[in-house]
């Protein structure tokens, strides 16, 4: 039996977060959520939100997100919402079981 997985593939569709009028593409590739998974099981949520984000995004989209001067819990919504679109999900739903 040969399974064609082609069509159901999204090949260079990496996901855009928006804050105002700021667009960040966030990366989504096996090898960069991998190592996001490696960061996150190993260090604290606010130790890893440089090393996650910087893993995330570009150099110019982190000077973007770095002039919108974000506080603390911003920047920690910002970090999983990057997070949730790396992995393939949608920020606006309820993880199972909430």
């Amino acid at each position: 039996m040969k399974y064609n997985l082609t069509d159901k593939l999204k090949f260079n569709e990496d996901p855009v977060l928006q804050i105002r009028d700021t667009e960040l593409t966030i990366k989504s590739d096996a090898e960069v959520v991998l190592q996001l998974m490696d960061i996150m099981s190993t260090k604290g949520e606010l130790t890893a939100a440089r090393d996650v984000l910087g893993l995330l995004l570009s150099p110019e989209d982190r000077g973007k997100l770095e002039g919108l001067k974000l506080k603390t819990n911003d920047y920690i919504a910002v970090m999983n919402a990057a997070v949730t679109l790396a992995l393939g999900e949608d920020p606006e739903e309820e993880p199972p079981g909430e």
